[in-house]
């Protein structure tokens, strides 16, 4: 898996699963959960496909090794 970008000032990372140029139509509340310190929020289209992920407090819930790897974007 590759991020598509990690934010190191806000601390935020994406994961986009549509194709390049594609967006979303809108998003999920974000998901939380006790046993991670951060939050998921899960970007969706108009026919209910899952589009994208960002990762909110990622260095919180991701490997170290994955926020490494992803480009940044500040």
């Amino acid at each position: 898996m590759e991020l598509t970008y990690y934010d190191p000032e806000a601390d935020a990372a994406y994961l986009s699963l549509a194709e390049e140029g594609v967006a979303s139509d809108s998003q999920i509340a974000g998901i939380t959960c006790d046993k991670i310190a951060g939050e998921v929020e899960i970007d969706v289209s108009s026919d209910g496909k899952i589009m994208g992920i960002e990762f909110v407090c990622a260095s919180s819930i991701l490997p170290a090794t994955l926020l490494q790897n992803a480009k940044i974007q500040r």
